[in-house]
């Protein structure tokens, strides 16, 4: 990578109004890529100098090797206007438009001031207070997270199979029903023949829970495809359990509300998010889950200049309600910060942001899946599985064009990992 791309940002010295983003995940990534012919000099500051795909954090679960082609490298698709500052920002001023950042190579810490803040920070694990969940959970919110918890569910069966363990070794419980941990507890029903043949452990022992507070899961979904989804978990062998919140996670067990203790080795949280903490450190006016209220151009109310994006936004719908935490949502804003602030910069009028619901969908394993789309329009199965992955293939082909649109569909890593060659 070149110094191009990673130096920190100097002092400007043609005058260009400073734009600083913080975060490359949906939303922050588009509004750089958006700036490309804005009168501005642009900071990206990310800890990593790779972009993830979020809604895919599940699949290296069933299929490590998956990890690799769900992270690209930002630097190769970055406008020459931009310059990415590896560093993990540790606070933000908005009276000041400016954000401290830890610098990644050598841990020192500076302010970096702006024009115009773009606050894309993302989100992190709400835990609602149970007792024991965020000690002893797995979470889902980053590369490392597939391969973490594969390597954990082995290593306790393993256990299990050398007598090791009791029964414990051999129950995984994913805690929240929502998307995400219907896709997980999908990826590790399928992965549960390997497993078994890695570890010993026959595969019919290995069990698999899913446990959602709300009546079913999927809450607020299509109840048509929600069953579909409980109906294809059930046959995989899943245990649904709906109805019946967590009240606590011991070294060994996962105690429900209605009593009932399920021994278990493996506890997954996915039943919800917030948004990351330095939104509302920062002194934001912020709803229940720390999410920064925004006008209708995502500015942040109180603050000139400063916008927040994707999880760390709280933009009301047409219900007064916030919209929800999706990566449709962020990559939208993202790309609508990009061409109002390019607009903003030119004296140019700017319209406010106007969201499109372009429908869920959800993966079921590699072959099923099911989704709702425009105009209550259904789907289910392998299409639907098709659809996911399409999703995906056309937010590849935005960033980097056929060429990288081949490149992954011919089986090429996209993200280079340690010990792992650039192709």
């Amino acid at each position: 990578m070149d110094e191009r791309a990673t130096g920190p940002a100097g002092a400007s010295r043609d005058g260009a109004p400073h734009v600083v983003i913080v975060g490359a995940g949906y939303a922050g990534f588009a509004t750089a890529r958006r700036l490309r012919a804005a009168p501005a000099r642009v900071t990206l500051v990310n800890p990593y100098p790779y972009h993830y795909f979020t809604t895919l954090l599940h699949e290296p679960v069933a299929r490590p090797r998956q990890r690799e082609r769900i992270a690209l490298p930002l630097a190769p698709y970055l406008p020459p206007n931009v310059r990415l500052w590896l560093g993990r920002a540790v606070a933000i001023d908005p009276r000041r438009r400016a954000v401290e950042v830890e610098e990644r190579a050598t841990g020192t810490r500076r302010w970096l001031e702006a024009d115009r803040l773009v606050v894309a920070v993302g989100s992190e694990p709400l835990f609602f207070g149970i007792a024991g969940l965020e000690e002893r959970a797995l979470t889902v919110r980053d590369l490392t997270s597939g391969p973490l918890i594969r390597s954990t569910v082995e290593h306790r069966l393993a256990r299990y199979a050398a007598g090791a363990m009791g029964a414990e070794g051999r129950r995984i419980v994913v805690g929240g029903g929502g998307y995400t941990g219907v896709e997980l507890a999908a990826e590790l029903a399928e992965a549960r023949d390997d497993l078994a043949r890695a570890t010993g452990v026959a595969a019919h022992a290995i069990e698999i829970y899913l446990v959602e507070a709300a009546p079913t899961l999927l809450p607020g979904f299509d109840p048509a495809l929600t069953r579909y989804v409980t109906r294809f978990l059930e046959r995989a062998g899943v245990r649904v359990i709906t109805g019946t919140p967590i009240a606590e996670v011991t070294p060994r067990h996962v105690v429900l509300a209605d009593g009932r203790r399920l021994e278990a080795g493996t506890v997954i949280w996915t039943g919800g998010v917030r948004a990351h903490r330095l939104v509302e450190q920062a002194g934001f006016e912020v709803d229940r889950r720390g999410r920064a209220w925004v006008d209708g151009h995502l500015q942040a109310r109180g603050f000139e200049g400063v916008y927040l994006a994707g999880d760390a936004a709280a933009f009301p719908g047409d219900d007064g309600r916030p919209l929800p935490p999706t990566a449709q949502v962020a990559l939208q804003q993202g790309e609508y910060l990009g061409r109002a602030l390019a607009r903003r910069l030119r004296g140019l009028p700017v319209e406010p942001f106007r969201p499109r619901v372009l429908g869920t969908v959800i993966s079921l394993g590699r072959r099923d899946g099911v989704g709702l789309l425009g105009r209550g329009y259904r789907v289910t199965g392998r299409a639907a599985r098709v659809l996911k992955s399409a999703t995906l293939w056309r937010y590849l082909y935005r960033i980097g064009g056929a060429r990288l649109l081949m490149r992954v569909l011919g089986g090429a890593p996209l993200q280079p990992l340690p010990g792992r060659p650039e192709p």
